[in-house]
């Protein structure tokens, strides 16, 4: 008898470890900080007296105030434009000859809302990188683009997206104080966790105590494979698989002495 409730706790506790890989992982999950994002970021200094800081700020941040032609397409808006092929049309047209018109109802409406968030247009793929200041009027039916130096997109760039670190939150300025902790030469920069304030506004322009930092992605991680809390899970189920043969064979040894 006492060998047959052995091998039935032998059973039980077997069958208990067996599904370990599944269970163990989301006890994991459940019980461990939030996953780190993807990015780990670095911080540069940047002057809007330097010509090449002028236009790492443009090529970096310019996004923030600028929109490049090839965006305006059924490729790479995802159905955010009424008529893509019009609207980037009309503002191609624009760039070569100063000013263009459409009669386009769908394109009015395209062109009236990159207005409202753009304050410049480029062609990131064209023969040469040239900005052009974006003007729409007569109700998005004409469409003005003049030539900007990139002195001045940067400088509209700054003033409309740089954060003072002064206005962030405590939390805000812990990340963005670890980002610029971690970008020395040498440094591979920081990975922040996914719920850290200010991660979703990065990369960004930062001003604290009167310098002006470009806060970039600097490597990319993937996290892939089988986490610890998995391999573990395995040899868990494999001390399972074996405590249920030799359960086995204990209660196959009680019956056939009874």
């Amino acid at each position: 008898m006492r060998l047959r409730k052995l091998a039935l706790l032998l059973a039980v506790v077997g069958l208990v470890c067996l599904p370990a890989p599944v269970y163990l992982p989301a006890l994991a999950d459940a019980t461990s900080p939030p996953p780190k994002v993807s990015n780990s970021y670095r911080a540069e200094t940047v002057s809007l007296a330097n010509q090449s800081d002028i236009e790492t700020i443009v090529n970096r941040h310019g996004r923030s105030v600028s929109i490049s032609v090839h965006q305006v397409s059924q490729r790479y808006s995802a159905g955010e434009y009424r008529a893509p092929n019009e609207t980037r049309e009309t503002l191609e047209a624009a760039m070569r000859n100063g000013t263009a018109r459409t009669t386009a109802d769908g394109a009015q409406v395209d062109l009236r809302a990159i207005a409202r968030n753009n304050t410049y247009v480029h062609d990131a793929y064209g023969e040469r990188e040239q900005y052009y200041r974006l003007r729409v009027r007569e109700n998005g039916s004409v469409v003005t683009a003049r030539n900007a130096t990139l002195q001045r997109v940067a400088n509209t760039t700054v003033e409309r997206s740089a954060y003072s670190y002064a206005n962030l939150s405590p939390a805000a300025r812990g990340t963005v104080d670890s980002i610029l902790r971690n970008s020395s030469d040498g440094d591979l920069g920081y990975r922040p966790r996914m719920n850290d304030a200010f991660v979703d506004r990065l990369p960004a322009l930062i001003e604290k105590e009167g310098t002006r930092y470009s806060i970039t992605a600097y490597t990319h991680v993937d996290d892939f494979g089988f986490g610890a809390a998995f391999v573990v899970g395995l040899g868990v189920a494999g001390v399972g698989a074996v405590l249920i043969l030799v359960g086995g064979a204990v209660y196959a040894i009680a019956w056939w002495r009874e």
